[in-house]
């Protein structure tokens, strides 16, 4: 399937300008373009989001790669609080589950980017579900954040052993969280700014 490109009216609406100071940026050589047969001028996604990036302004949610986050916790207020952090961005898709088992049958109806997953939850623990998560082609590349309000019976160099890509001990602080996922992810922040003054 071609990559989905933008026009010109599309950018001057993203960028809340008119469709003369898009071409404004394309024939200042600020904004790259690909040119049609019939001499019309086109974006790519990629391409698109550098640009505003460069200009800080905020990306449109219709441009942002989204990534989902399973959050696994058999506390669901603790479930919804960390859910909602993620939510407030629109480069997350959250969903929740509270115990290893139902973890496992979501992961493998519709593989997440990363799991906040608590050791210590119903059915099968934490470890347990690291170690298949870890064994199965189509999982082992998700990431995963363990989590935990109870002391371990193990020492934290198992959690790397088993290749889990960051640890947190309750209470959580959901920033760090937030922070380390976003790292992990590769999401990058983008400030809310118009574009009017560009024109």
């Amino acid at each position: 399937m071609p990559e989905r490109t933008y026009t010109t009216h599309d950018i001057a609406k993203f960028c809340d300008v008119y469709p003369s100071s898009v071409m404004h940026w394309i024939n200042g050589g600020k904004l790259r373009t690909q040119r049609t047969a019939g001499g019309h001028h086109r974006v790519t996604r990629e391409d698109l989001v550098a640009f505003l990036r460069g200009l800080n302004i905020r990306i449109p949610d219709e441009l942002v790669a989204r990534r989902r986050v399973l959050v696994v916790d058999d506390d669901a207020e603790l479930a919804k609080v960390v859910a909602r952090a993620f939510s407030r961005r629109a480069e997350y898709e959250v969903e929740t589950c509270g115990d290893g088992i139902n973890a496992l049958i979501r992961i493998g109806q519709q593989p997440p980017n990363l799991v906040i997953l608590d050791i210590v939850i119903p059915k099968m623990d934490g470890i347990q579900v690291c170690r298949v998560l870890k064994s199965q082609p189509k999982t082992k590349d998700i990431k995963i954040i363990a989590i935990s309000g109870q002391k371990l019976p193990f020492s934290e160099k198992k959690l790397l052993d088993l290749k889990v890509d960051g640890f947190f001990r309750k209470p959580l602080d959901l920033k760090e969280l937030t922070a380390l996922a976003a790292e992990l992810l590769r999401v990058e922040t983008s400030p809310r700014k118009s574009a009017r003054a560009e024109r």
